[in-house]
C-alpha cells in the first residue's frame, strides 16, 4: 500500500496500513460516472456515524502525513510513514 503526498509517493508500512480505516475511494470528478460513484459514497458516508468518524480519522491521519512528509523533504532528511495522526 503506498500514501501519496505532494511530497511524493511512500510505502506505508504493514503495521500503520492494518490500522487504517477501510474508506472507500472519494470519488473524481473527472470520472465518466462521477454521480453515480458520489451518490454511492455519499450514501456510505451517511448509513453509520461510524463510517463519517473513519472517514474523518483517514482525512485528518492524511493531513498529518503530509505535513510530516514535507518537513523531512524540506529538511532534506527520508520520510517514512506513521501512524501520526490516526488517534
Amino acid at each position: 500500500m503506498m500514501l501519496t503526498t505532494t511530497s511524493g509517493t511512500f510505502p506505508i508500512p504493514p503495521e500503520v496500513a492494518s490500522r487504517l480505516p477501510q474508506v472507500p475511494p472519494i470519488p473524481s470528478p473527472d470520472a465518466p460516472d462521477y454521480k453515480v460513484l458520489s451518490k454511492a459514497f455519499n450514501a456510505w458516508l451517511e448509513a453509520s456515524s461510524v463510517h463519517a468518524i473513519d472517514f474523518e480519522r483517514l482525512r485528518r491521519w492524511h493531513l498529518v502525513q503530509e505535513e510530516l512528509s514535507a518537513r523531512a523533504i524540506a529538511s532534506g532528511l527520508d520520510y517514512q510513514v506513521t501512524d501520526d495522526g490516526l488517534d
